[in-house]
C-alpha cells in the first residue's frame, strides 16, 4: 500500500495555489537592479573608521585621564629622606643592638669597618694606603680586558 498521494503539477488546474508563483516582481525590476544598487552604494559610503567630537566624549576622556593620574600619584612610593640626628638620639642603645643582632651584623666588625673608613678619608686617599704603583694598576686593567673579551679564534 502506498500512502503517498502523488500528482503532477501540470495536471493541476491553473488557478490552484500550488500552480501560482511564490512571488512576483514588477516589470523591469531585474533590469534596473544593478544601477539602483550602485546608486545606493555610492550614496551611503562612509569611511571605515571615523570619530566625531562630542562634549560627552571629551569629559569622559578627561575623567579617565584624571583617574589614572590620581592612581599613579597614590601608588608611587614616597622618597624617604635620611633620619636626622635628633630622631636617632632618642633610640636606645639596646634597641640598636637588638636591630643589629636581627640583621646579623657583628658589633666588632662594624667598629672595625667604621675605623677603617674614617682612617681612609676620601676615595683618592684610599689608593695611597694600598701601596700600589700605577703600572700595576695598568697591568691589572689589561689582564681584565683580555679575560673579558670573547675568544674569536677558538
Amino acid at each position: 500500500m502506498n500512502d503517498k498521494n502523488e500528482f503532477r503539477l501540470d495536471e493541476l488546474p491553473p488557478e490552484h495555489r500550488l500552480r501560482q508563483l511564490p512571488f512576483t516582481t514588477p516589470e523591469g525590476y531585474f533590469d534596473t537592479l544593478p544601477s539602483r544598487v550602485q546608486a545606493r552604494a555610492v550614496r551611503k559610503s562612509k569611511p571605515a573608521f571615523s570619530i566625531t567630537w562630542s562634549w560627552q566624549r571629551s569629559i569622559a576622556s578627561l575623567a579617565g585621564a584624571s583617574l589614572i593620574a590620581v592612581l599613579v600619584w597614590q601608588t608611587l612610593p614616597q622618597r624617604q629622606e635620611s633620619l636626622g640626628n635628633e630622631v636617632l638620639a632618642g633610640v636606645s642603645d639596646e634597641a640598636i643592638t637588638a636591630y643589629l643582632d636581627e640583621q646579623g651584623v657583628d658589633a666588632s666588625e662594624l667598629a672595625d669597618a667604621q675605623q677603617i673608613h674614617s682612617s681612609l678619608g676620601s676615595d683618592t686617599t684610599a689608593i695611597q694606603f694600598l701601596n700600589v704603583q700605577p703600572k700595576d694598576i695598568q697591568q691589572h686593567i689589561k689582564e681584565q680586558t683580555a679575560l673579558d673579551s670573547p675568544n674569536f679564534g677558538s
